[in-house]
């Protein structure tokens, strides 16, 4: 007589499948699970049948070892489901290395804490990765001390981040006092440490006389911390290994002065509001060996004034919005008409923000980057732009000649300025290879729209017989994807 699980129907065999990150692994037989009302630690786990439980399960036949670096790699929620699978599977969320992210566990603040609580109570195995959220951080506080002064923490953190706030009835200086508390906290964590994100938390200068050391840190993102420049200072020095900043929102930050062997990657934002006693007002790369990007962390965002004095190997440049005043890298001052004797040859990809679009300032902007390859602009529709092009001869524009290949513009719109912008490097750009339109809503635009842009594009004259022109909404979006201003691994690419 046949087995009477392989009578089922394929549609009962799948609902007793379960998923697991991207595998799908077969409990079948396995009486349905009862949950704790936290949805996490599953209880009353019914044994398999003998014959069930002898099918095939390549996955968990494999060493603990290995199995317990799957599990590792998981969110929180995901892992403890894990003992669904198997009887192997039962102990290793207990002992596998933590991945708590408390912004997965519950929108609401005291079931956040009641659940990472329960979890790190139940934990027999090191934490790997915390992130703590708070909306009321003095209802916490003492709660998120007590955590990080857990055995499995320490030793084992590499991941860490806090994402507070305060109630509207908490002092700011009683605010500071505890996101301060706790970062203080997170020294402890100093050896281990490699990815650091600090959000409403405070650096005080007295942090100068912490024996800070974090000597495989590799990624510090800090928003909306309040720091001076020394104290910040301090930190990015204590950092050896340091290879990704991200600065946004600061309170307090008069100016960024760098000086980093291993940093390549530094994104900088905006100050806190407009009323503040400290503007941020400039960026000073003194010494960057490795820096291959400098970014802004919002297009419309970062310090008036930028001085590169040496970072040999920058190929991403993007703080070029509309209002900066200042640029300098190495001996050349960016301004409005370049000498002919300087340039920037390292730069392979731009970044910029146009108002008008203004054609001749972004083409003489373009003669200081003669290797450049990788143009993107962020267009502001200025009613009293022209981009009359009948008498614009610009000159010699190297990168025009002989490097540019892709362009993004931004905030495309059907106005005679902006087509008379793009239809410059449409005529110019020789060996151009694709030309990006961001159009805010590509499902509007009909055949006859289309055949009405190629004819005012004179896209039939373009002066790449190569090149390509894609219209798109995704390319409408203000914002850079900022994980790929992290992405080493492909080169030349935002």
């Amino acid at each position: 007589m046949a087995d009477a699980s392989s009578t089922k129907s394929p549609r009962k065999r799948r609902s007793q499948e379960l998923k697991v990150g991207h595998g799908i692994h077969h409990a079948p037989g396995a009486k349905k699970e009862k949950y704790s009302c936290l949805d996490l630690l599953p209880v009353g786990l019914g044994e398999p049948k003998e014959e069930e439980a002898s099918r095939a399960d390549n996955i968990s036949r494999l060493p603990e070892e290995i199995l317990g670096t799957i599990v590792s790699l998981l969110y929180t929620r995901d892992v403890a489901r894990t003992q669904a699978i198997s009887r192997q599977w039962l102990p290793l969320w207990g002992s596998t290395s933590l991945n708590l992210d408390m912004n997965a566990l519950s929108v609401h603040e005291h079931k956040r804490i009641d659940i990472a609580g329960s979890i790190l109570a139940a934990h027999r195995g090191p934490v790997y990765r915390l992130v703590l959220i708070s909306d009321c951080l003095e209802c916490c506080n003492t709660t998120f001390e007590d955590w990080l002064k857990l055995p499995g923490m320490k030793n084992n953190l590499s991941h860490l981040d806090f994402r507070f706030a305060t109630g509207n009835t908490t002092p700011a200086d009683q605010a500071n006092d505890m996101t301060y508390s706790l970062v203080i906290s997170a020294l402890r964590f100093s050896s281990t440490l490699e990815v650091v994100s600090f959000s409403s938390c405070c650096f005080r200068d007295d942090m100068i006389n912490q024996p800070l050391h974090f000597p495989k840190l590799r990624k510090l993102n800090l928003h909306s911390v309040a720091t001076s420049e020394d104290a910040l200072h301090a930190v990015i020095s204590a950092c050896p290994t340091l290879e990704s900043l991200h600065v946004n929102y600061t309170i307090g930050l008069r100016r960024l002065h760098v000086r980093s062997a291993s940093l390549r990657s530094i994104c900088v934002g905006t100050t806190h509001g407009l009323n503040q006693e400290v503007v941020f007002q400039e960026v000073v790369v003194e010494d960057a060996p490795l820096l291959e990007r400098l970014m802004p962390t919002l297009l419309d965002d970062g310090p008036p004034s930028i001085r590169v004095i040496s970072a040999p190997r920058l190929h991403i440049l993007g703080i070029l919005p509309s209002f900066i005043s200042r640029l300098e890298i190495g001996p050349v001052v960016i301004q409005e008409m370049p000498p002919v004797s300087v340039s920037v040859p390292t730069v392979k990809i731009l970044v910029l923000q146009s108002v008008g679009p203004n054609l001749a300032a972004v083409v003489n902007i373009l003669k200081y980057f003669p290797c450049l390859e990788k143009l993107y602009i962020k267009i502001t529709l200025q009613s009293t732009a022209k981009n009359e092009l009948r008498n614009y001869v610009p000159g010699p524009v190297h990168c025009l000649e002989h490097h540019l290949k892709s362009i993004v513009l931004k905030r495309y719109q059907a106005k005679t300025p902006v087509v008379n912008f793009a239809k410059f490097f449409i005529l110019n750009a020789k060996v151009l290879k694709v030309m990006k339109f961001g159009v805010q809503d590509i499902t509007r635009q009909n055949e006859k729209w289309m055949t009405n842009q190629r004819r005012r594009l004179q896209l039939d004259n373009k002066a790449s017989q190569d090149a390509r022109f894609d219209f798109d909404s995704k390319y409408w979006s203000d914002y850079l994807e900022s994980t790929r201003i992290d992405d080493f691994s492909v080169s030349g690419s935002i």
